[in-house]
């Protein structure tokens, strides 16, 4: 991670100002990436951010705290903000992995209700949004699904895809039995954490990837 670059607050705000939107949850999936600007919807208002308390700030990315509520702003390599949304109750998590910046928001408890993305601050590109996402490497990230697991290229699943539905041991019946997942040997292959059975037996098993 690169040492925190401190932007003065007038640049900041203007910024924000001319790029900071809120979005309603409901629509939140469908607008996050949409690069659409403040035109036509709600903006925050400079004064907002003017009172608002920085929580956390990096050369890529700034979150905010005002009147009970998180707002985050992605910042590219130019200093131009690309990304910024709010309001949210809960706090976004965002960190650099592997040289990008990942955004992730808990909706509810457990990783079912997780969802975030990617930036590539040297393409600036973004991903598309995932739900459930469990570890990245090497430009792959393993998320959820229904009693499977997906590793995919970050950026483009026509460069790399697999589903991995098939497993050792029957997983218990339950809502999330696949409790966690990471990557091992630069990639290569990955470690599944599951519960099995009636006894919701812990179970670490390790597939290789193609």
């Amino acid at each position: 991670m690169k040492k925190a670059i401190m932007f003065t607050s007038v640049f900041f705000l203007s910024l924000l100002m001319q790029s900071a939107c809120i979005h309603s949850s409901d629509s939140l999936t469908a607008s996050l990436l949409s690069g659409e600007s403040c035109q036509n919807k709600l903006c925050i208002s400079i004064e907002d951010f003017a009172k608002a308390k920085m929580i956390e700030e990096n050369k890529y990315y700034k979150i905010v705290y005002s009147d009970n509520m998180y707002y985050y702003c992605i910042i590219n390599k130019d200093s131009d903000v690309v990304k910024s949304e709010g309001p949210f109750n809960k706090q976004p998590r965002i960190s650099i992995v592997d040289g990008l910046v990942k955004v992730t928001l808990q909706a509810g408890t457990g990783l079912g209700t997780q969802w975030g993305f990617f930036y590539d601050t040297n393409d600036n590109v973004f991903s598309q949004i995932f739900q459930c996402i469990y570890d990245q490497c090497d430009g792959k990230v393993a998320v959820g699904g229904m009693n499977k697991v997906i590793v995919r290229d970050i950026f483009d699943e026509s460069q790399y895809y697999k589903g991995i539905t098939s497993f050792n041991e029957s997983f218990s019946e339950m809502v999330e039995p696949i409790t966690g997942v990471r990557f091992l040997n630069d990639g290569k292959s990955i470690e599944v954490l599951y519960l099995a059975g009636d006894n919701y037996q812990k179970v670490i098993e390790i597939i290789d990837l193609d």
